[in-house]
């Protein structure tokens, strides 16, 4: 399995975000959220054991100045929630295996457990939409396939939160970089600089309820991805000038 890249976003064209969240509610706002968490079925996401993280931080150059070139998503919940909820888009059909959330570029499963060989988890299709069944207490990951002949960058959220930093999500924050026609497992969300694996849950402990409340809560279900091409000849350029640094450097003396 190719390790994970960690993009530090290098595009020139595209600044990083400096996010600004909101002061913490008062403690009788957020007993008043959890209330309302608790009282709501279905699954969420809350955050498991805490994993070993083999990635590592690696250069990527956006090709896209404005935006993603593709975003795509899809919901979770428990068999009859994922069911009612694929019913509202028409016919459901129940598939197993993966699907194109972005077609032509990206491929994705939702694995029961974060291992290279852990089963897939079944899923609805109805409509445009993937609805994927989970249970609750079970760990889960999520697998990525660059159908591109290119490296590709993905950002990606879970109930509202990136799996980076575990804060709100925003398509402008890092990604993680996939390699031409290959595949990566993402295991879990990083929180506080360590990994933790991904489990489903009651909706009022999803970590997204638990760490920003009732309004953190309005997201669980739903897991996005924002996909960004490679600037190929920035990507060259940058290698050229690292070349002639390299020619420049001397054995002995400064």
């Amino acid at each position: 399995m190719p390790v994970l890249l960690l993009s530090h976003c290098s595009s020139p064209h595209y600044p990083r975000e400096s996010n600004v969240y909101a002061p913490a509610p008062s403690t009788s706002a957020r007993v008043e959220d959890r209330s309302v968490a608790k009282s709501r079925p279905g699954l969420g996401t809350q955050l498991g054991g805490e994993l070993p993280d083999s990635s590592r931080a690696a250069a990527f150059y956006r090709q896209s100045s404005g935006g993603p070139d593709a975003v795509g998503m899809f919901h979770y919940n428990d068999d009859e929630g994922a069911r009612l909820m694929a019913g509202l888009q028409g016919h459901p059909v129940r598939r197993s295996g993966a699907f194109d959330l972005v077609p032509g570029k990206l491929r994705v499963s939702v694995t029961d457990g974060y291992w290279r060989s852990s089963k897939t988890l079944d899923h609805y299709e109805a409509g445009q939409g993937f609805f994927v069944m989970g249970s609750p207490g079970r760990s889960y990951a999520l697998k990525l396939e660059n159908r591109t002949n290119r490296r590709m960058e993905v950002v990606i959220s879970v109930d509202g939160l990136d799996l980076l930093d575990g804060k709100p999500a925003s398509v402008k924050k890092p990604g993680y970089i996939i390699p031409a026609k290959s595949s990566v497992i993402v295991q879990g969300m990083r929180v506080g600089g360590k990994l933790f694996s991904l489990e489903f849950g009651a909706v009022s402990q999803a970590r997204a309820a638990t760490a920003f409340g009732q309004k953190g809560a309005r997201n669980v279900g739903v897991v996005g991805m924002a996909c960004y091409e490679e600037d190929e000849a920035a990507r060259r350029r940058v290698q050229v000038e690292e070349i002639y640094v390299r020619e420049g450097a001397r054995a002995f003396g400064s």
